[in-house]
């Protein structure tokens, strides 16, 4: 069976990209001819997984002009001419939300494929408030998806509710999602999660862990994830300031992309800093590798989530799997899903910065790292491993394929 996993564009590595990712590999693993589309691609994700022999990611459209922008804004009027590209494939697996949903639609009413959307989250440019809308936009691309949503929500959204209903399967990415995608379009989503590679997220070996931990002086904090002011850091900042007054060598150190999307947002994060005198325990460690995600895993005493209504929320389950416990709003949305209170870490009262405090001070006092390094694996291993993703996953290809 010939597979094609659809999405807008692939300029970083999010959580809704690493699940693409993913997924290709594995079902290319499991025997489907398989490849991922995207509008846009960046030089540097061109073979991304160098270990297959084919060529697993391309362009869904073969002009060589445009970018991110234009390409991502064209694949709504120019769906149709995607129909040479997608035409040989047996199934289109669509991840949402963007213009993949609308090709699918479009190619199943011109040639009859079918096709199964995933959704990491309805569009938020069409359902956020406006004030979460205007710090979701932080770059060209969301400003300009912004922009048009002011001006065409009505039909925005009628494409939208079409492309969603329209599917030949709907697939959503945590409960937290799929009752929302049962709110807006009245369809009732299956729940399959983010797969997490145990192979890799897993715990090392003490002695390299104690070695990366020496060079932290007090107990490390930490987060990652797209440094954007929709996740609201800021609220971390200001936890800081508590956790240091327990512990002055406290370190809150993040991963993410610094670049001139966010410059001016992170500069804000500093001077933030600055003001509650804890710009000395913050380190932004900018992007980071996989190898080296998974020895900062290793090496935190906890690591704390400060996005609100999260969908799903994969750095948290990463942690986790690298035996480290982990800290999140307790607001009912994705990570509520996959932390256990008391057990894998805590949850604290939306949006109590104090509160979060609390709860990361107390995920250092109260987990023993052998014991979380031994239990937080087999955890993950049960609920949220690559295999248990491709199994769920096959098995609704299965159904769609008839």
């Amino acid at each position: 069976m010939k597979i094609a996993l659809v999405y807008s564009h692939l300029k970083e590595l999010g959580g809704a990209e690493n699940v693409i990712l993913k997924q290709t590999e594995l079902l290319n693993k499991r025997g489907y001819e398989t490849k991922c589309f995207f509008s846009y691609v960046d030089r540097k994700f061109q073979n991304v997984l160098p270990s297959n022999p084919h060529r697993y990611i391309e362009s869904y459209f073969d002009f060589a002009f445009g970018n991110e922008t234009f390409r991502i804004l064209a694949s709504f009027p120019f769906a149709p001419a995607t129909t040479k590209v997608f035409r040989k494939f047996d199934i289109l697996i669509c991840h949402g939300y963007g213009p993949a949903l609308w090709i699918g639609y479009t190619l199943k009413k011109f040639k009859k494929i079918k096709y199964i959307s995933y959704i990491h989250s309805p569009p938020r440019f069409l359902y956020l408030s406006d004030c979460e809308k205007k710090l979701w936009s932080f770059d060209v691309p969301r400003q300009i998806a912004y922009a048009l949503s002011c001006f065409l929500k009505p039909f925005l959204r009628e494409i939208d509710f079409r492309s969603v209903v329209s599917s030949d399967f709907v697939v959503a990415n945590s409960k937290f999602t799929a009752n929302r995608i049962e709110k807006i379009y009245g369809v009732k989503a299956e729940v399959c999660y983010p797969p997490v590679d145990t192979e890799i997220f897993k715990p090392l070996p003490e002695k390299l862990v104690d070695e990366i931990r020496s060079s932290f002086k007090g107990p490390l904090i930490l987060s990652g994830g797209r440094i954007a002011a929709v996740k609201h850091w800021e609220w971390l900042v200001e936890m800081l300031a508590y956790v240091k007054g327990s512990f002055p060598r406290a370190v809150l150190a993040i991963t993410g992309e610094v670049s001139g999307r966010n410059f001016n947002y992170v500069k804000k994060l500093i001077r933030m800093a600055k003001q509650l005198k804890v710009e000395r325990n913050i380190l932004f460690l900018g992007f980071k590798s996989v190898e080296v995600l998974v020895k900062l895993y290793n090496a935190a005493d906890v690591y704390v989530y400060s996005a609100p209504k999260e969908d799903f929320g994969l750095c948290p389950v990463e942690a986790m799997a690298c035996g480290t416990p982990v800290v999140v709003w307790n607001d009912k949305a994705g990570p509520c899903e996959t932390v256990l209170e008391g057990k894998t870490g805590f949850k604290a009262e939306p949006y109590d910065v104090r509160d979060l405090a609390d709860k990361v001070l107390r995920a250092i006092a109260s987990f023993d790292k052998a014991e979380t390094r031994k239990n937080f694996p087999k955890y993950i291993e049960c609920n949220f491993s690559k295999e248990k993703h491709l199994r769920k996953l096959e098995e609704i290809i299965l159904k769609v394929a008839g």
